[in-house]
């Protein structure tokens, strides 16, 4: 572990603030960079496989490096990784303009430069917790403060960030944007390099909880699966974890089916589902930033989780416009509400010889089943229709949300409390 004299508040804000800052700017690139580059080839190919092709690439180093993410954290640390990994990504896109103004832009080459950022991206997010987690401090309020924000900019980001870009791109051009993606990651580099010490730990040492969990190996590429599979807690959230990233894309799929079999193909309304529920997300890191002092994670965790799925109970009525957006709205706030408790909980369960590696388990795990919800969904719905789908979706969220709370039973007696809390509220 590293060792150093823990900072003052002053300094510990000021870094913790351009981790916040920074992660705005890497997230803002990463949602203009996932719009300007397949645009790109289209304006340049105009093959609808070639740019579906290039959006399968950006995301396969996740499924197939994901575990290894915690491995390079824990031997550089979460600074450096995500220091090299912003300079490295912005020097990848601007590769992309430079080599197209000399016209040395192959589609190949271009596939291998998507597969770089890719890679690079594997343990950004994870390192990003972890580095928020030591600069923070072991309160698991005041990590749930800190999740909550990184929630916020993510969100903020992914509904302003292809906004803004599509603007730029039919002013400037697809090449032209990938400048500004590039200047992105260069300035979130540069605030964590000049800003954010380089070494410090501010928890102090394991608990009796966290030696627990030191027993086990923590070396190795899949330490942080072993540690998942052997922790009561995980073990059993992981299943509602990955339930809702599955469902959670099935939802998404059908959303736009929805508006155009219930409202006559008007795409304004499908807009407006996405949009209310990406606008719910934002409002909920607000929320959860707001009650992370009051209330414990364990408590916010078990209620966000019935807050994501009762909505979805309404999308079956045929009802006004405006209830819908309003369930979707509801339930994507509960979105950052259950995140950032659940990692704040992680980050105080395990020490920090293995926090890392046990976050990067838990994102890998998640996202298995994330390409087969669109691939089911779209199956689902050809066959049993809309309505159908959106019931057994709803069912089935119903017990992943279940199934979490009683996980949260195995907390220990401290959040045992708080699980009661959530089941007299629930009922």
């Amino acid at each position: 572990m590293r060792a150093a004299q823990p900072p003052g508040p002053a300094p510990a804000r000021r870094a913790l603030a351009a981790v916040y800052v920074a992660g705005s700017g890497s997230a803002f690139g990463t949602q203009m960079t996932s719009l300007a580059l397949p645009w790109l080839v289209l304006e340049r190919t105009g093959s609808a496989p070639q740019a579906g092709l290039l959006f399968a690439v950006s995301v396969l180093p996740m499924a197939l490096l994901g575990f290894v993410g915690g491995e390079v954290i824990e031997r550089f640390g979460a600074r450096r990784t995500m220091v090299v990994a912003d300079f490295a990504q912005a020097g990848a896109i601007a590769a992309v303009p430079v080599l197209a103004a000399v016209d040395r832009l192959s589609f190949p080459l271009l596939l291998a430069i998507v597969a770089v950022i890719g890679v690079l991206g594997v343990p950004y997010f994870a390192a990003q917790r972890d580095l928020a987690t030591e600069l923070a401090g072991p309160d698991p309020k005041a990590l749930m403060r800190a999740n909550s924000v990184l929630e916020g900019c993510f969100n903020v980001a992914a509904l302003a960030g292809p906004a803004v870009a599509g603007v730029l791109i039919a002013t400037l051009g697809a090449e032209r944007v990938l400048w500004f993606d590039a200047a992105t990651y260069a300035l979130s580099g540069l605030l964590l390099w000049w800003f954010v010490p380089r070494t410090w730990r501010t928890e102090p040492p394991p608990s009796p909880q966290q030696e627990q969990h030191t027993t086990t190996a923590h070396t190795g590429v899949l330490a942080g699966v072993r540690a998942v599979r052997g922790d009561d807690f995980l073990r059993r959230v992981m299943v509602s974890t990955v339930s809702f990233g599955f469902l959670l894309r099935v939802l998404m799929l059908a959303l736009p089916l929805l508006a155009f079999d219930r409202f006559g193909g008007d795409a304004k309304v499908g807009g407006l589902l996405l949009s209310g529920f990406g606008a719910g997300a934002i409002v909920g890191a607000a929320i959860s930033y707001l009650i992370g002092s009051r209330l414990s994670p364990a408590l916010v965790f078990g209620l966000s989780a019935f807050q994501l799925v009762v909505p979805w109970w309404v999308l079956l009525f045929d009802v006004p416009v405006p209830v819908l957006v309003a369930a979707l709205a509801v339930s994507g706030a509960a979105l950052p509400l259950s995140n950032a408790p659940f990692f704040s909980i992680l980050a105080t369960r395990f020490a920090a010889d293995i926090r890392a590696k046990v976050i990067q388990a838990v994102m890998t795990i998640s996202n298995i089943a994330g390409p087969l919800g669109f691939l089911a969904g779209g199956m689902a719905i050809g066959r049993f229709g809309v309505t159908t789908t959106l019931l057994v979706l709803a069912t089935l969220s119903t017990l992943a949300a279940v199934n979490l709370v009683v996980a949260l039973r195995r907390l220990g007696p401290g959040a045992l409390t708080s699980v009661q809390e959530v089941t007299a509220v629930a009922r």
